[in-house]
């Protein structure tokens, strides 16, 4: 049997290769597909998961379900095409805060983040940011955005048109205000009826 595929088998290699000898060359065309390396990634990674400890201690946890990077542009950067969620924390290893974003982008040569798409920040004291695009510059550690942003501070909500902070959004200063509201948190007791 093995010698009959085989054989078999050289006599389809010998037949093809007549059919193509006799083939008119003017006639056959083929779609050549030049890819850019540019726009392939280099690296893909599902699931990503990494914890930053310095001096033993746990400084950030990143976590995505998809990345993808791109080194061979003039630019590499990193694309998170599903999203991303940072916790960061304090030396005493408690949360100190943490952002979620249904994408995000970072330029490695400018040290640069760009989060955006339902941004959601939080820290530790419970005051909250709200935008739909973010970005973070690792250099000099500012936090700023040029869109429409919501910061829940207690009882305070700020609304504004671009902002900027510091890293840890413990300074925010809005660029644009469009205003101030004091919310009463405190839920009061309704008077329940009963039927007899």
């Amino acid at each position: 049997m093995p010698n009959l595929l085989h054989k078999t088998s050289v006599a389809l290699l010998f037949g093809s290769a007549i059919f193509l000898s006799g083939c008119d060359s003017s006639k056959v065309s083929a779609d050549v597909v030049i890819t850019d390396s540019k726009n392939i990634a280099s690296l893909l990674s599902d699931s990503l998961v990494i914890t930053y400890y310095e001096d033993g201690k746990m400084g950030y946890k990143f976590s995505t379900p998809h990345m993808e990077r791109y080194e061979f542009g003039d630019e590499p950067y990193m694309e998170f095409k599903e999203g991303i969620h940072i916790i960061t924390f304090d030396e005493n290893g408690k949360e100190r805060s943490d952002l979620v974003a249904d994408y995000a982008k970072y330029i490695e040569s400018k040290g640069l983040w760009e989060a955006k798409g339902n941004v959601r920040g939080r820290d530790n004291e419970g005051k909250e940011l709200y935008t739909e695009q973010l970005f973070w510059d690792e250099n000099s550690d500012k936090i700023y955005s040029n869109v429409d942003t919501k910061v829940v501070n207690g009882d305070e909500v700020t609304l504004g048109s671009g902002f900027e902070s510091d890293g840890q959004l413990n300074n925010v200063r809005f660029l644009n205000t469009k205003g101030r509201l004091l919310v009463d948190t405190t839920r009061q007791a309704q008077p329940t009826v009963q039927n007899q």
